[in-house]
């Protein structure tokens, strides 16, 4: 939800993350990562609203509240005015960029500060810019880190691959190597998605030691996203992997995902691997090797230009009870194929020119985006502002 909220080029409203919380939670998902930006203090307490006070939310869903050592101030102060004590002790409250002002302590300044206004949980993120391999150096680096979130009595520990250029492989020696050296930390990998291979590592920190796994319906993440929590569902209940929360609602998770993009204003992915709306059709002609393979599935069939034969046009009116003199008629077939053919051209004209609008108009969408420049545009328009203030002030 978080790093959903930190990619959104134009925000979300708090009861469409509310809502978007609700479908997730309802789902099976019980550990939900929020935060990290200056209003979002009165959107935790919209949400602990809504479980304890409304109870439309799970009432085993626990809420992590990030933030970093780069803005902690400000965070701090909207936690402590917009939460009562009450939900302060049950939130968790994450630490990231631990690094920062190490000399000084900052770090454990900071998690004193954040128990001295009555956040009873503290678990830390850890970034990581790694290579393709975790050399010893980084390796000694994350191991000091993990030592001053122990003395600080943190426990639970995200390693972040935090651009996304890790590979099985190395997560497999990373992860085997930090729990045999930390058997007293819970950790789980924070995986993005920039090679493709978010989904790959997480999977694969679980299987080498990791006690946690995490990602994000639709994989929504920042760039382009992390591990797809849907997919990580489709693998687990395959393969009889139990999770200690219970099972995941695996349709649950597919209608959060594709709710996801509503609510953080993406454009729809039909073809996203488990969840996109598109996913369960497949072509019914040329050869569908699932089909050959006797692989159980749901599928709804298409058939397009390619996949077009008459041999298949033969058999789909067999399977749909035509009189076995007609579909022996190669005649009447050639027709039926030729009348199809020709259909399916004439589609593909009208949906290119409706495609290329359609494109258009999602790229369009996105281009007002805030940018950096817009920022001092903004500075400009405010020093003008104040500038004509104080002339008419003068006069």
């Amino acid at each position: 939800m978080r790093e959903g909220g930190e990619r959104a080029p134009f925000g979300a409203t708090d009861d469409q993350k509310i809502q978007l919380i609700r479908a997730i939670t309802d789902a099976g998902i019980t550990d939900i990562d929020v935060g990290s930006g200056i209003t979002e203090a009165s959107f935790v307490r919209a949400l602990l609203d809504a479980q304890q006070l409304e109870s439309t939310i799970a009432p085993d869903a626990t809420f992590s509240f990030n933030l970093t050592l780069k803005t902690w101030e400000p965070l701090c102060e909207q936690l402590e005015r917009e939460l009562p004590s009450s939900y302060l002790s049950d939130i968790y409250v994450s630490i990231g960029m631990i690094e920062i002002d190490s000399e000084n302590r900052l770090f454990e300044r900071v998690a004193e500060r954040l128990r001295s206004i009555g956040v009873g949980k503290l678990r830390s993120s850890l970034l990581n810019a790694f290579s393709i391999t975790v050399d010893e150096q980084k390796y000694e680096h994350l191991n000091t880190q993990i030592e001053r979130c122990r003395q600080q009595g943190i426990s639970l520990i995200r390693i972040n691959d935090s651009v996304g250029t890790l590979v099985p492989d190395s997560t497999a020696v990373l992860a085997a190597n930090l729990v045999r050296d930390n058997p007293d930390i819970t950790f789980y990998l924070h995986g993005h998605n920039d090679r493709g291979l978010g989904t790959a590592n997480s999977l694969t920190s679980v299987f080498h030691g990791f006690q946690m796994i995490e990602g994000g319906v639709a994989g929504v993440g920042n760039r382009s996203g992390l591990a797809e929590i849907e997919c990580i569902a489709a693998i687990f209940a395959e393969n009889n992997i139990r999770v200690a929360a219970g099972t995941p609602d695996l349709d649950g998770l597919c209608r959060a995902a594709r709710l996801s993009e509503d609510v953080f204003l993406t454009a729809p992915d039909p073809f996203r691997a488990v969840s996109g709306f598109l996913t369960e059709n497949e072509n019914a002609g040329i050869v569908n090797v699932p089909d050959y393979l006797g692989v159980s599935r749901s599928v709804k069939y298409f058939l397009n230009r390619i996949g077009l034969f008459p041999t298949y046009v033969r058999q789909i009116l067999s399977e749909s009870e035509f009189d076995s003199s007609t579909v022996d008629d190669d005649s009447f077939i050639d027709q039926v194929y030729e009348r199809l053919a020709t259909h399916m051209d004439a589609l593909h004209l009208r949906k290119r020119t409706e495609f290329a609008h359609l494109s258009r108009a999602i790229q369009d969408f996105y281009t007002e985006m805030v940018r950096l420049d817009d920022v001092r545009d903004c500075a400009l328009e405010v020093l003008r502002d104040r500038g004509s203030a104080h002339a008419k002030v003068a006069s």
